[in-house]
């Protein structure tokens, strides 16, 4: 077994014909294994009981700065379909020669802007889109022109799929109509509105933009 090196544990064993000094190294090593083991079950109850939390921290920072990248989307897809129906009703008052517009110029300026909610939107989940001049669906749009003519302010386009809930500005009521603002220097202006219903990654009411 060996001479006994300097820390080595010992015991005094009773043997006949005196006392035997020999270490005793096993319980020792019984006692660090069995200290180890609970070492590490505890560190595994932390770590489990640790682990949902973060993964709950994560979805929610992920679901902020997803809502906030989808919001600055849908505000993008708003204006830039305003600014292609604006541009087209300039031309079909050129055509024209007159304001108001005809019914026809109308819906022209109209689709302009429901189409092009329609190709912006077309990334973003839960948007369907079907073939080229017809309507898609998870974004609902609302179109005015405010120049005292337009009729059609009151219609509602991309909304096969209903409208939701968390919609209220385009609910029947709420929809703009071709009233001017401004005041003293009032003018024209094309008005689009969408509604974008974004959905968590964790189970939360659904967030509309």
């Amino acid at each position: 077994m060996g001479a006994p090196r300097k820390g080595d544990p010992t015991v005094l064993v009773a043997v006949e014909g005196g006392m035997d000094r020999r270490p005793k190294r096993i319980a020792s090593r019984v006692l660090a294994l069995r200290s180890a083991g609970d070492g590490a079950g505890q560190a595994l109850v932390e770590f489990t009981l640790v682990v949902p939390i973060l993964l709950i921290l994560l979805l929610t920072v992920g679901d902020f700065g997803r809502f906030f990248a989808t919001g600055i989307t849908v505000e993008s897809i708003a204006r830039t379909a305003a600014e292609f129906a604006a541009r087209e009703y300039l031309r079909e008052e050129a055509a024209e020669g007159s304001i108001p517009l005809s019914a026809a110029g109308y819906a022209r300026v109209h689709a302009y802007a429901w189409e092009t909610v329609c190709e912006e939107a077309a990334r973003l989940p839960g948007v369907e889109v079907g073939a080229s001049g017809t309507e898609c669906s998870g974004i609902p749009t609302v179109v005015c022109v405010h120049d005292l003519g337009d009729a059609d302010c009151a219609n509602i386009y991309n909304d096969a799929a209903g409208l939701p809930p968390q919609c209220a500005s385009l609910a029947p009521g709420n929809r703009p109509t071709n009233a001017i603002g401004g005041g003293s220097e009032a003018s024209r202006y094309v008005e689009v509105r969408v509604c974008y219903t974004f959905s968590t990654l964790l189970p939360m009411d659904d967030i509309s933009s």
